[in-house]
């Protein structure tokens, strides 16, 4: 699978936007418009946001919300919410500057290379 930032980003800011600090993933997955085609793509950016600690998911017994055996997969209605990090990340995807730049590096890294480029921004050394 190839990492969609721009799918990471809608799928952040849906989360942002819901009234509750925690989004159920069913009314997340309508929310995003996601087809049974687009089921294990969304999956694998939910694991990859998890994996990072930019969202957290309250089904313990399936970190993210949902079990995966080879070829099939049950999606649970688990909650998720954005973390700390999650909203700090998000911060950096909404800066067309930023977001140009590390939209090619993995998560982690487009994090901590996201981060340096804010703070320079905030103080100036990025025109």
């Amino acid at each position: 699978m190839k990492l969609d930032y721009n799918f990471i980003k809608k799928i952040l800011i849906t989360m942002e936007e819901n009234d509750d600090f925690q989004i159920q993933s069913f009314k997340l997955m309508k929310a995003l418009g996601i087809t049974h085609e687009l089921e294990r793509l969304y999956m694998g950016h939910i694991q990859v946001l998890g994996d990072n600690h930019l969202i957290e998911c309250d089904d313990k017994k399936h970190p993210y919300g949902f079990k995966i055996k080879t070829n099939n997969y049950c999606i649970n209605n688990a909650n998720y919410r954005i973390t700390a990090r999650g909203y700090e990340f998000l911060d950096m995807l909404k800066q067309d500057t930023v977001f140009n730049k590390i939209k090619n590096f993995t998560v982690s890294n487009a994090f901590d290379i996201g981060k340096q480029m804010l703070i320079a921004l905030a103080t100036g050394g990025i025109g």
